[in-house]
């Protein structure tokens, strides 16, 4: 395969990020348990702790429904891009055979800012002007896999039209990371995590969470499930459902308000990522008003309650939904 020279020098200028052993999953002594550091779920052996994290840009476009493999994602941050219209980088770091995740879509700027903590595997089809020069600029430690340079991670579906129809699979995932020499122990910030709140404990009565993104499309609505201790996904009005039937369900769904304005004539926006703000975590059928943290783009995104105190979460997937203002949430 023939590399291009900007490919190559992302490549050589890339740096696999070194391991800090103090900070890798343990078995904790009030759970005795083995937790995944991604997204805190129970897994049975200490390999499944601390897979090399994969952050994939998902298109939400009406013409990429229905999309595929977005239910197996231990993390999924949603921001509205071009026209108001939602985009998600969905986070893997799982054992899971996911043989079709897509459709593929390009970068935006703030959504590196959020993956950046990672230094993961990035995945998308081109990009923002902005996205792409920092990108190529080495402002990110991430291994950029752009679709555009690196086609044979990738592949078009017949069935579909253009753009909507780039797919990838968790055997070119893992075949991307061996190649890239990236499947080892990963090191980034991670929550802190707890048990579920028992079933007897949990509300019976749970207002619904609706983020109003723009039209009817694309207005979300998370329903808690008592019985699963889980949130499941609706969009426009039916459960957000994968091509194979699987419904989009999250263990905490966090909703947050981040700055943003229109910087351009096609629609592109700027998205204030850095600093604090305001945000909502909904786990165990309870929702807590919170703080968001962000100073640097290294540091992961941290929660605190209105004591200061940091927010423990379910284990399982966190899904989080970026708003301009409170006036797009209603629960």
């Amino acid at each position: 395969m023939a590399v291009s020279g900007c490919a190559l020098v992302r490549i050589l200028n890339y740096k696999i990020p070194e391991v800090n052993l103090n900070k890798q999953p343990v078995i904790t002594e009030e759970e005795n348990i083995l937790r995944r550091k991604l997204d805190g779920q129970e897994v049975k052996t200490q390999e499944e702790t601390n897979l090399f994290p994969v952050a994939i840009m998902v298109e939400n476009m009406v013409d990429s429904w229905p999309q595929t493999g977005l239910d197996k994602a231990n993390l999924v941050i949603e921001a509205i891009t071009e026209a108001s219209i939602p985009r998600f980088v969905a986070v893997y770091a799982n054992n899971d055979e996911i043989k079709k995740i897509g459709p593929v879509r390009s970068a935006r700027p703030y959504y590196l800012d959020w993956v950046e903590p990672f230094s993961p595997l990035y995945m998308h089809v081109g990009g923002a002007p902005e996205a792409l020069r920092k990108i190529r600029s080495n402002v990110y430690d991430l291994m950029d896999l752009d679709q555009f340079f690196w086609s044979e991670y990738y592949w078009r579906d017949k069935w579909r039209y253009a753009p909507h129809n780039v797919y990838t699979s968790s055997e070119l995932i893992n075949q991307a990371l061996s190649e890239k020499g990236l499947d080892t122990p990963a090191d980034y910030p991670v929550w802190q995590y707890k048990k579920d709140l028992d079933l007897e404990k949990r509300a019976e009565q749970v207002n619904d969470i609706i983020v109003n993104f723009s039209t009817q499309y694309y207005k979300v609505r998370w329903v808690y499930n008592r019985d699963e201790n889980s949130y499941i996904r609706y969009q426009n009005g039916d459960i957000h459902k994968m091509s194979d039937g699987e419904w989009i369900k999250a263990k905490n769904v966090i909703v947050q308000v981040n700055a943003m304005e229109v910087i351009d004539s096609v629609g592109r926006k700027k998205i204030d990522t850095l600093g604090e703000g305001q945000a909502w975590v909904y786990r165990d059928g309870e929702k807590i008003e919170a703080t968001w943290k962000k100073e640097t783009i290294d540091d992961g995104l941290k929660y605190f309650d209105n004591d200061g105190k940091e927010i423990e979460f379910n284990g399982g997937t966190t899904w989080i939904e970026i708003i301009p203002n409170a006036d797009y949430l209603r629960d």
